[in-house]
């Protein structure tokens, strides 16, 4: 009687070890965080290693505004870029840093243009690139200039759509692209939806010529051919005329 006791208690003793042991490998998996597989942004695999170097610890900028600022038009935007070059967040780099006009604007409650400027000065940029830029966004712009050297910035400015005073974009861009509506209506504001023509093609293009340029854009006489390359052979790009004075820009565009 006294052996099989001993028996029993042995038995629960092996069988308590052998429970503990189960209890404290499922909290050690339960405490491991699954692994995350992080796939490289595609486009950013087949630059050389000059280029890799230029763009270490940079951003390009791109603020989505008019038309282009919707929840929608934030998500399938930001997906894209994440894809193609990297976007950055809190918790990642990249070299895309995404603004949206007027989430990013606001300042005690109410939109500030110039709130802007401190969250793009905290940055090492490689370019800026603005999508249906609201009015105003070029005097910021012209902020950042003004603190460059010789006011000058060191990297390319693209104003693609903008909604913004037509002389300022001018100024403060290496390039101006707007797109001229074949028809009359009540929406010819709206620029999110062009026939025969996907703007997010534009944008990328618009990034891969900044990362190609690694510097700013000379307005010269190739200009014309370089915007017409980004836009693509579907749309035909001409020289912006000024409706009061009938001069021709140097590097502002317009496509129908």
């Amino acid at each position: 009687m006294i052996k099989k006791i001993q028996f029993i208690t042995v038995l629960l003793s092996i069988l308590s070890i052998f429970s503990c042991n189960n209890n404290k490998k499922n909290q050690s998996e339960n405490l491991t965080p699954p692994q995350k597989t992080v796939k490289s942004a595609i486009k950013l695999k087949h630059i050389n290693a000059e280029t890799k170097e230029y763009l270490s610890g940079k951003n390009i900028v791109i603020i989505l505004g008019h038309s282009y600022n919707s929840e929608e038009n934030i998500k399938s935007i930001t997906q894209l870029l994440d894809y193609n070059y990297g976007v950055e967040t809190e918790d990642k780099s990249g070299l895309i840093s995404v603004f949206v006009y007027p989430e990013d604007f606001m300042f005690a409650g109410k939109i500030r243009i110039s709130s802007i400027i401190d969250k793009i000065e905290s940055k090492s940029l490689a370019g800026i690139i603005t999508l249906g830029a609201p009015e105003g966004l070029c005097n910021v712009i012209a902020k950042i200039q003004d603190k460059s050297e010789n006011g000058i910035l060191p990297y390319p400015v693209f104003s693609l759509l903008p909604q913004d005073n037509v002389l300022g974009s001018e100024a403060t861009s290496d390039f101006v692209l707007d797109y001229v509506q074949q028809t009359e209506s009540l929406n010819e504001e709206q620029t999110d939806f062009i026939p025969n023509f996907d703007v997010s093609v534009l944008l990328l293009s618009s990034i891969q010529q900044m990362i190609n340029l690694r510097g700013p854009l000379v307005a010269n006489k190739d200009l014309l051919s370089f915007v017409q390359k980004l836009v693509g052979q579907k749309k035909t790009v001409h020289y912006y005329y000024d409706n009061e004075t009938g001069l021709q820009s140097i590097n502002h565009f317009i496509f129908e």
